[in-house]
């Protein structure tokens, strides 16, 4: 009856293979077909971030355009006021120029026809006329410098001549042979000037001193 037993069910002998009693390992297999696929992606995202670089620089760069643009055109519009202004002050800056010395006659005129008896009534109508043109000259900025007693300055007198004086103090003007004008603040002629040199006895005692 065992040996039919063991007939029958082969798979219960025990065997004394050492193989046999050894556990079975199962070994990883490595999967080699996603290897492409993965180096693909690492070319796909340095090729992306080349590219994103690559737009970054630009729009820095274009931003840096548009910021030097934005400057340029706030700096035109500044400029090009200034010199809307500037042409708007001075703009008569010529024209005012060329009359000054018909002015000059017009006043000669007056005063040598003020000198007779005959011209006195003409010079008197003719005086106002002048009034009205300084009046015309001054509401477009037109300033006439006339600086009888004031200190002399270079900037706005040109002395032609000294002369001793008991009443104005050495350095002042003592008299205007030619009445100066000013555009705003910019010098439209000097006036021409005579320029005290100080009492006469000072100036004499300084002649000596020289002289000496």
């Amino acid at each position: 009856m065992a040996e039919e037993a063991q007939q029958k069910n082969p798979h219960s002998q025990t065997t004394d293979s050492p193989e046999a009693n050894e556990p079975q390992v199962n070994q990883p297999e490595q999967d080699t077909t996603n290897a492409p696929e993965a180096a693909a992606e690492a070319d796909e995202r340095s090729e992306l971030l080349q590219k994103l670089e690559q737009v970054t620089a630009e729009a820095e760069e274009n931003q840096r355009r548009y910021l030097r643009a934005v400057a340029d055109l706030e700096n035109y519009r500044k400029r090009a006021q200034r010199e809307k202004d500037e042409a708007r002050r001075y703009g008569c800056e010529s024209l005012a120029s060329d009359l000054l010395p018909v002015l000059d006659n017009f006043s000669m005129g007056l005063q040598a026809a003020s000198q007779h008896e005959a011209g006195k009534v003409f010079a008197e109508g003719f005086a106002m006329v002048q009034t009205q043109i300084r009046q015309v000259l001054e509401s477009n900025g037109i300033q006439p410098i006339n600086p009888v007693g004031e200190p002399f300055n270079p900037h706005q007198h040109e002395a032609v001549a000294h002369q001793p004086s008991d009443e104005v103090p050495e350095g002042n003007v003592l008299a205007v042979q030619r009445v100066g004008f000013q555009l705003h603040d910019r010098q439209l002629r000097p006036a021409t000037v005579v320029v005290s040199s100080g009492p006469a006895q000072q100036t004499e005692a300084k002649s000596d001193e020289s002289q000496a």
